[in-house]
C-alpha cells in the first residue's frame, strides 16, 4: 500500500509540473503563443474608458543614466539614441552640430566621438538614424542612400548602399543583413518606386552588407498619385529580438528578419481607416493614426491619435481583449502631433511622454528610453512629486535627486525602462 501511494504521489507531482510548463517557457513565454492576430478598431472610440492602463503591465524596472556634458559632447538638438549592454549612443542632430557620441552606459561618462560628417569618403552624410549591436554602430543616411558602420573606438569600417528604398530606418543583424523599412512623409517617385513602375513602393527591403537586395516586401500605392502622404515616422518596435512595423498602406503589423516578412497583427479600421492619398484633407483628424507600440508575451500596447485627441490601448494575447481609454493631452500640435501621459506610471512616477516626436526610443534587447531634457524636465518633476504607490519608490527619490542636481546646460537624463519579456 505504501509503494502505491507512492506511485500515486509521483504521478500527481508528475501532471503537476507538467500542467505548469504548458503554461510558460523558461523565458516566460506561451509556448502556443498564436503568431497572428486581428484587432477590430473599427468602433467610435469617443469617451472610451477602462481601468487605468498601467505601466507596470509591460515594464520590469528602470534605470537612469545622467550623460556626461563636456565640450566635447554637447547635445543641443534633436537626437537618436541607440543601446546596447555597455554602452549608449546619442546621434546629436540640430540643424548646426550634427555628431555622434558614445557613452558608458552604467556612468554616462563620455567614452568618444564616432566618425565625422561631411562628404568625405569615410564621412557620414546628414545621418539621421542610429542602431547599434555589439560592436558596432551604424549610422543611416537617407541623402547618401547609405549606413554608415562604425567600430566602437571611433574607427571607419564601410558604408553600404542601400539601392532604392523607402525611408531610413533599419535594423542590422549580426553585421550580415540591413533591414530596411518604410516610414517618411512622402513616397519619394524618384528613390522609393520600384524602377519602372512609381506606383509600386518598398515596404522593406533585406540587403547584405554588400548592398545586394536579398528580398522585398512591395507594395501598390492607391490611386493616381505617384508621391503620397504616409505615417509620419514609422511605428517600430522588437519582439523577442525580431523587428516589428506597422505598414499603413494595408494596415498590418510585420515581423521581419532574415528569412523574409511575416504579418503578426491585421487592424480592422473600417470607417476609421484613411486612405493614403497625396493631400491631408480636414477629414483627416478623424482618422486613426498610430504613433507607438510597446509589446510582451501578454500584451500588446496600442497608441493612437483621433480627432487630435490621444487613445491608449491594451490588446490582451490571452484572450484577445481591447480595452481602450481616451486621454487629455499635454498638448496639440499640427495634425497628428499628440503629446499624451499614457499608461499610468506605477513604476518611478515619471511624467513619460508618448508622442510621434519625443525622446521615446527602444532597443533589440527590450528596453525603452525616455529622455529628459529642459522641455519636458518639468512635467517630468511635477508627475514624479505628485506619484504615489509606485512599485520602485527609491528609484522616484533617486530621479527627483537626478533632477534636483541637475545645471540648466546638462546633456538629457535617459530613464531606460525594462519590458516584461
Amino acid at each position: 500500500m505504501k509503494r502505491l501511494y507512492f506511485y500515486l504521489s509521483v504521478l500527481s507531482l508528475f501532471f503537476l509540473f507538467s500542467c505548469k510548463a504548458k503554461q510558460k517557457d523558461a523565458d516566460g513565454n506561451l509556448p502556443d503563443e498564436k503568431t497572428f492576430y486581428e484587432i477590430d478598431l473599427s468602433h467610435d472610440f469617443k469617451g472610451s474608458q477602462c481601468d487605468n492602463l498601467l505601466l507596470s503591465d509591460i515594464v520590469e524596472g528602470v534605470e537612469y543614466v545622467q550623460l556626461e556634458t563636456t565640450d566635447d559632447c554637447l547635445i543641443d538638438g534633436g537626437c537618436y539614441v541607440a543601446l546596447t549592454d555597455k554602452d549608449i549612443y546619442v546621434l546629436n542632430n540640430s540643424s548646426t552640430n550634427v555628431k555622434l557620441f558614445r557613452f558608458d552606459r552604467s556612468t554616462g561618462k563620455f567614452i568618444t566621438p564616432i566618425g565625422q560628417t561631411g562628404q568625405g569618403p569615410q564621412d557620414m552624410l546628414r545621418p539621421t538614424v542610429l542602431y547599434a549591436e555589439d560592436d558596432l554602430v551604424y549610422a543611416a543616411s537617407n541623402i547618401a542612400n547609405k549606413v554608415y558602420a562604425y567600430h566602437k573606438n571611433g574607427e571607419y569600417v564601410r558604408a553600404v548602399s542601400m539601392g532604392r528604398g523607402t525611408g531610413q530606418r533599419i535594423t542590422v543583424i549580426q553585421d550580415k543583413y540591413i533591414i530596411r523599412h518604410s516610414g517618411h512623409d512622402f513616397m519619394r517617385s524618384d528613390n522609393n518606386y520600384v524602377e519602372g513602375n512609381p506606383r509600386l513602393y518598398f515596404a522593406a527591403k533585406i540587403l547584405d552588407m554588400d548592398g545586394n537586395t536579398l528580398y522585398a516586401k512591395c507594395d501598390t500605392l492607391p490611386g493616381e498619385e505617384t508621391s503620397v502622404t504616409i505615417d509620419w515616422d514609422p511605428r517600430r518596435w522588437y519582439y523577442k529580438g525580431e523587428l516589428n512595423f506597422y505598414n499603413e498602406v494595408d494596415n498590418t503589423v510585420y515581423t521581419v528578419n532574415e528569412k523574409g516578412v511575416t504579418p503578426r497583427y491585421k487592424f480592422n479600421l473600417g470607417k476609421n481607416r484613411w486612405e493614403v492619398t497625396g493631400k491631408i484633407t480636414k477629414e483627416y483628424l478623424g482618422y486613426i493614426k498610430f504613433h507607438q507600440f510597446k509589446e510582451t508575451a501578454d500584451y500588446l500596447y496600442i497608441f493612437w491619435n483621433q480627432y487630435q485627441k490621444p487613445y491608449f490601448a491594451r490588446f490582451d494575447k490571452k484572450n484577445e481583449k481591447l480595452d481602450v481609454q481616451e486621454q487629455v493631452p499635454y498638448e496639440k500640435g499640427r495634425f497628428w502631433h499628440i503629446f499624451a501621459p499614457g499608461p499610468l506610471n506605477d513604476i518611478d512616477g515619471c511624467g513619460i511622454n508618448f508622442s510621434p516626436s519625443d525622446g521615446n526610443y527602444e532597443d533589440k534587447a527590450g528596453s525603452f528610453v525616455f529622455m529628459i531634457t529642459p522641455d519636458n524636465i518639468d512635467r517630468a518633476r511635477e508627475a514624479l512629486e505628485k506619484s504615489e504607490n509606485v512599485k520602485f519608490p527609491e528609484k522616484r527619490q533617486q530621479l527627483l535627486k537626478l533632477l534636483d542636481s541637475r545645471q540648466e546646460d546638462d546633456n538629457p537624463i535617459l530613464a531606460i525602462y525594462k519590458l516584461k519579456n
